[in-house]
């Protein structure tokens, strides 16, 4: 019994971290396209939920969560017209950005 149990414990535990590793690689995806306009050179997420972003054009971002970089790729559709940061940061009452055609931007939150 306690074979069968620790077996099916095994099991989820896979499967959940095969669910974060596919999560990431569709934030990798979604970065590459939607926000850097260009190809993706490093992506991280820590523990902690940040996640990091350098592009190949050399444009970098620091998101504190998923949301955010969801939120960004709305700003980046509405400001940028599509094709991308140059920079982005996110502070505590405001999104402050630089697509990648050189128009600023402070969006309050």
């Amino acid at each position: 019994m306690m074979r069968i149990l620790g077996v099916t414990f095994l099991m989820l535990l896979l499967s959940a971290c095969s669910k974060s590793v596919d999560q990431q690689a569709d934030d990798y995806v979604e970065a590459s396209y939607a926000l850097c306009g260009a190809k993706v050179k490093a992506f991280s997420k820590s523990d902690d939920g940040k996640i990091r972003i350098i592009c190949q054009n050399d444009s970098y971002f620091v998101v504190k969560n998923q949301g955010t970089l969801a939120y960004m790729q709305e700003l980046n559709g509405a400001y940028c017209h599509g094709k991308g940061f140059a920079v982005f940061s996110e502070r505590e009452n405001y999104y402050t950005f630089t697509c990648a055609d050189d128009k600023n931007f402070n969006i309050p939150k």
